[in-house]
């Protein structure tokens, strides 16, 4: 486990508040915002809901009073959504209510196609009341192109992601060709008809065609990408000027996580086994 645990380093902070603010600092350091996201999902008690709540709003504290340059990032299993959307909207009220105090941003992490509506419909109703919230789409999802459009029609703000999540064949598509060529499609549309975005991705091409749009669509927009995953890239686009935040994860429930990782790029194992040996 000690060894898993070596590993793992590579792609969270570690367990602590502590060790997440410590890695804030040093991407702040190197010209990087932070995104900090507490590790954990699908909890089915409201002790572990009101536990999540708690941490959060200490997250929050720390940004603040540490002058951090992050935001938070959340996801809606972690805050009941197995309980009720009722529930869950009820349990996210209150980062969402310090956060607007503190004059930073929230964002809404997506999940498993299950989750999709109903963490449309809160964020929906959220940015009603603020507009500085915004939510995750997955390009793997068939159903992302009409919600896409369902937020930008509001003026919600969009994560692009891939998508990470294993869902059945009707709803999201299987290839990576099919992915790739979706993610390309609501890139552009996200640069014709959005503004204040991110695309997120590690994959060069999609590198390169956010910043072959962008010179001809002027939008407000940043890359932002995973901790751990191609740090030299995110110094050149930093060097150059383009905003790039860098998605943090923290928290003891590190394993799944991880294991997604790992299941996500296979090649990483390969790479992180030669640097430990190396090292």
């Amino acid at each position: 486990m000690g060894l898993l645990i070596r590993f793992a380093n590579q792609w969270v902070a570690g367990e602590r508040l502590e060790d997440a603010v410590r890695a804030t600092k040093e991407v702040n350091a190197k010209g990087l915002d932070a995104i900090l996201n507490l590790l954990g999902e699908h909890y089915t008690e409201k002790e572990e809901v009101e536990g999540t709540l708690r941490e959060y709003l200490h997250a929050l504290d720390a940004i603040e009073k540490q002058n951090l340059n992050a935001s938070v990032s959340i996801k809606p299993s972690q805050f009941g959504l197995e309980l009720g959307r009722a529930y869950c909207e009820s349990t996210i009220v209150p980062v969402f209510d310090r956060v607007r105090a503190m004059g930073d941003f929230l964002w809404f992490d997506m999940e498993s196609s299950r989750f999709t509506e109903d963490t449309l419909a809160m964020y929906e109703d959220l940015h009603r009341r603020h507009h500085d919230v915004g939510v995750c789409l997955q390009a793997a999802l068939k159903r992302t192109a009409k919600d896409l459009d369902r937020v930008l029609g509001f003026g919600g703000k969009v994560r692009l992601v891939k998508g990470a999540y294993r869902e059945p064949d009707d709803v999201a598509y299987k290839t990576h060709a099919e992915v790739d060529a979706a993610y390309g499609r609501l890139l552009r549309t996200l640069f014709e008809a959005g503004d204040h975005f991110a695309v997120a991705t590690h994959d060069g091409k999609f590198v390169d065609e956010a910043i072959r749009l962008s010179k001809t669509h002027k939008r407000i927009w940043e890359f932002q990408m995973l901790m751990g995953v191609r740090d030299p890239l995110k110094r050149e686009l930093t060097a150059k000027g383009y905003k790039v935040s860098e998605y943090i994860p923290y928290g003891p429930n590190w394993l799944p996580y991880f294991l997604r990782r790992l299941r996500e790029r296979p090649r990483n194992a390969l790479t992180m086994i030669r640097s430990f040996v190396q090292g």
